[in-house]
């Protein structure tokens, strides 16, 4: 039941990820796009500040998403340690 469980947390962390990874590229992209067009400075600067921000910490937690899914994946809850062995 653990193994099952553990796989079906590591898949959703992943698809947890994988999203905020495409959401931190799109904001991230937007971003740019903002940089070439033309309107008030005041709006441009809050612009600036909410689509750089939101795709740094997207891109934020899609790293930490996914690096606790792949530490779920490759780690084995049965490992001895040396005392344990004998």
């Amino acid at each position: 039941m653990e193994k099952i469980i553990n796989r079906t947390t590591w898949f959703g962390l992943s698809a947890i990820g994988a999203t905020f990874l495409g959401i931190s590229v799109l904001f991230s992209l937007l971003g740019f796009y903002i940089i070439d067009v033309e309107m008030m400075a005041f709006f441009k600067w809050i612009l600036y500040i909410f689509f750089f921000g939101t795709g740094i910490i997207g891109g934020l937690i899609a790293l930490a998403a996914i690096g606790i899914g792949l530490k779920m994946r490759f780690s084995s809850g049965n490992k001895k340690t040396a005392s344990e062995n004998g």
